[in-house]
């Protein structure tokens, strides 16, 4: 009796097993699973750690809809950004997307339909090992955006449309900067420069032929929808606040892009501007 017990025991825990790593309705939970102990090694060994450091972010919890991933994931490259820049310098991205549709079972990410298509949003921390080095920034203290933008075209160029398998030949990121303030008052501290930029980089919307690293955070592709080709060169809107802060000799970013401004102004107002720095 007891064997029969424990057998029927294992055979549910089996089944139960098997929805959760098949089923459309888990793959959230799928993702969590994976991406919080991922997020949480790199944190370990981010520029924040090393240099004690707090940067928070609220993720998609913070808000009252459905709208964006639970929570933030952070991603160190060093060696990456340092031979993209061919300087050497640390650096840490915190980034979130899409909220999962539980009837398709993957990240709004993938979907034109929704308002968070092609849609990120988070931080970067850039810290050079010149410590008379401004990144981002000019000799009179104002931003050079030609040198800011290499930072988020290396992220979608270098680490986000590989891990979907975009063929190095197709990838794109095109920005104009089409409006920029300065000295601006954010998240207690004076001096930032907000960025505002129309961009053209590629779509994540693709066919599935095989596995894909990405898809252990996103999800599986939906398709191509409309398109005739795998990742095509969409429009896109852009929103960065940058500062150098001397104090630990690093240029921090917070950054949004999404299909429409809503979108843009939604993530400032009720995300970013919730944004906690300190060290």
């Amino acid at each position: 009796m007891k064997f029969k017990i424990r057998f029927l025991n294992l055979i549910l825990i089996l089944l139960l097993s098997l929805i959760i790593l098949f089923s459309p309705v888990c793959a959230l939970l799928r993702s969590c699973i994976v991406m919080l102990p991922y997020s949480r090694m790199h944190e370990k060994n981010s520029v924040l750690a090393k240099n004690q450091i707090s940067f928070r972010i609220p993720g998609g919890l913070h808000t009252k809809k459905a709208d964006w991933y639970p929570f933030v994931i952070t991603f160190n490259d060093d060696k990456g950004l340092s031979s993209y820049l061919g300087e050497p310098v640390e650096f840490t991205v915190l980034y979130n997307f899409g909220h999962f549709q539980l009837r398709e079972g993957t990240s709004s990410y993938y979907n034109p339909d929704s308002p968070y298509y092609s849609s990120f949003y988070g931080g970067y921390i850039v810290k050079p090992q010149d410590r008379d080095r401004r990144f981002g920034f000019l000799e009179d203290g104002s931003i050079n955006t030609e040198e800011l933008v290499k930072v988020p075209e290396f992220d979608q160029k270098y680490l986000v449309l590989p891990s979907l398998g975009c063929p190095r030949e197709k990838r794109a990121f095109e920005e104009r900067v089409t409006y920029i303030q300065d000295q601006i008052e954010y998240i207690g501290y004076s001096g930032w420069t907000r960025v505002d930029s129309e961009i053209e980089t590629n779509s994540p919307a693709h066919e599935y032929r095989g596995f894909k690293q990405g898809y252990l955070q996103y999800g599986r592709p939906l398709g191509r929808f409309e398109y005739y080709e795998d990742f095509p060169v969409i429009d896109l809107k852009g929103r960065v606040y940058a500062k150098y802060f001397e104090e630990i000799n690093a240029t921090i970013v917070l950054y949004a892009m999404a299909p429409d401004w809503k979108v843009i102004d939604e993530v400032d107002r009720e995300i970013l501007s919730n944004a906690r720095l300190s060290w």
